[in-house]
């Protein structure tokens, strides 16, 4: 949002939806007629026309969120984008808010780990411990995180494990046993492909 956008329509910070569709209605017309005249007027109207677009703009996005927020906090409201599926709407709000303390970077885990992003989900439970390490939601949070990856891991060992018990020692690829350099699928393939090459 720009800087006292609701300065430039006129209007105070708690200004409703219509009171800043009526501000910017008025200011529209009154620079739209002073933005064709001659010399520093025309430029000046030209200029404001602009600048109340943009705070127009800006205060319609303002009232939203107070609105799409109500009486709870700003964080409430992020976690029910999130419960509802809408990470990225849920992205977009959090990205504008500030300060960015434990709360923050624990909200922003819990959209990487919907993500299934979970080292990224991690860091931010570790930064939002840095902010409040006493806080037991994000302690259990990150313990949580910890025995999913250590279980991932030993999985993902398992199957390597397993994979490697399975191996056997190639099979002899000398030029001898391979019939002079060609194995028996090769020659096949070779085969069926004269055999349609003579035959079309």
């Amino acid at each position: 949002m720009q800087e006292n956008s609701y300065l430039i329509l006129g209007l105070k910070d708690n200004a409703t939806l219509q009171e800043v569709e009526n501000a910017y209605k008025n200011l529209k017309q009154k620079y739209q007629k002073q933005c064709f005249e001659e010399g520093e007027d025309g430029t000046f109207a030209a200029r404001m026309l602009s600048k109340i677009k943009v705070a127009y703009s800006d205060c319609i996005e303002d009232i939203r969120k107070r609105e799409f927020i109500g009486d709870g906090s700003i964080y409430q409201a992020i976690e029910k984008l999130i419960k509802d599926g809408k990470l990225n709407e849920a992205q977009a709000l959090l990205d504008d808010t500030e300060p960015r303390g434990g709360e923050w970077h624990f909200m922003q885990a819990h959209i990487f780990y919907k993500r299934n992003w979970f080292l990224e989900s991690k860091t931010q439970l570790e930064m939002a411990l840095t902010h409040d390490p006493n806080n037991t939601r994000y302690r259990n949070n990150l313990d949580i995180l910890n025995r999913q990856n250590k279980s991932a891991d030993d999985e993902l060992k398992a199957q390597r494990q397993a994979t490697r018990a399975g191996y056997s020692a190639p099979q002899d690829r000398s030029p001898s046993a391979m019939g002079n350099g060609l194995c028996s699928y090769c020659a096949t393939c070779l085969l069926c492909n004269a055999i349609c090459y003579f035959c079309i």
